[in-house]
């Protein structure tokens, strides 16, 4: 038997929140809710052993993620150009390139958005850096990417 509008807030008032169909229904979404979690632990990607940095769609760089190492991704006379990072240097429009125990993530950067240091560090996918026209391509035996 369907509630009215009417009887739903009569039983909220005498109590009774929720009548048996909202129980369903709330049961039905944390089902789904779990389900989702699960495939999204449980089918990860596979770790890449490679990353390229490309800047407008070309590639500038690439190096291992086996070594821990930190680069530097900056503008250099209207190209993008890829180099070791040296500490206390002066960088314009630039991105730190941290690679660490086979991740890869920017550590710094000074585009105005940040959204580059947001992606955290990564065992496959890509970092975007759209301020800058700066991508980091992981790349490895099984790794896809849809861009």
């Amino acid at each position: 038997m369907r509630m009215t509008r009417e009887q739903k807030v009569e039983a909220a008032r005498r109590g009774r929140f929720f009548a048996r169909g909202d129980i369903a229904v709330y049961a039905a979404v944390l089902c789904l809710l779990a389900l989702f979690t699960a495939f999204a632990f449980l089918f990860r990607a596979p770790a890449g052993d490679r990353f390229s940095v490309l800047w407008q769609g070309e590639k500038v760089f690439s190096a291992s993620l086996e070594e821990d190492a930190d680069y530097v991704f900056f503008l250099r006379e209207g190209k993008g150009v890829v180099e070791e990072y040296a500490e206390g240097a002066e960088y314009i429009d630039y991105n730190v390139i941290e690679v660490r125990g086979g991740t890869v993530r920017v550590r710094e950067s000074d585009c105005p958005d940040g959204t580059c240091r947001g992606f955290g560090a990564l065992a496959s996918g890509d970092i975007l850096c759209i301020p800058h026209g700066m991508r980091i391509e992981i790349e490895g035996k099984g790794v896809q990417t849809d861009v």
